[in-house]
């Protein structure tokens, strides 16, 4: 299956689905299943700042961060890991994509005030000559150790055979 290696924590964030849009500097034209990938790559100064941002604390409330209560969150995160499976429905330049795609405000469950919300645009990098990759129907896995690549690339049919579905995420969807 078709895979794609994400630092951390935006490889989480599309796994609880609090992301839907990846951003790349290409395109591609593969359609279809796709396994996300969290790499090893582990930059604490760099986690350090994104756990004190509203929007990530908000983001990745599902994996039990919360602002101020005392964990690191790279001993929250999966590195060099299968932990998501989603379809990959579309590829298109940034610059198409309209202020309805970006600004819609997501909430995590707790609490549901505004300072907990993000948006598609605060999750990826938006800017000119980039392309979003559009995910729908993304399920999180039970971490599964495997080592990723630069590119898509490939997981043997073995080794999906052996993916579980984590059942211990709500979607965080627009509430309306």
């Amino acid at each position: 299956m078709k895979t794609l290696s994400l630092w951390q924590p935006w490889a989480t964030a599309i796994a609880v689905g609090s992301k839907r849009i990846e951003t790349r500097g290409w395109a591609t034209s593969y359609r279809g299943p796709l396994l996300i990938h969290a790499a090893k790559r582990l930059v604490k100064d760099e986690l350090i700042y994104m756990q004190s941002c509203w929007n990530w604390c908000a983001a990745l409330a599902p994996i039990g961060m919360r602002m101020g209560d005392g964990q690191y969150l790279w001993d929250l995160l999966p590195f060099g890991a299968l932990i998501a499976r989603c379809n990959l429905v579309d590829c298109v330049p940034t610059g198409s994509l309209t202020g309805d795609v970006l600004d819609v405000r997501r909430y995590a469950d707790e609490p549901p005030i505004d300072l907990y919300s993000w948006t598609e645009r605060m999750m990826g990098d938006f800017s000119l000559g980039r392309f979003a990759w559009m995910l729908e129907d993304v399920k999180p896995l039970l971490s599964f150790l495997h080592i990723g690549r630069q590119g898509l690339f490939e997981v043997s049919d073995e080794v999906v055979e052996q993916l579980e579905l984590d059942t211990n995420f709500q979607d965080p969807s627009p509430k309306t």
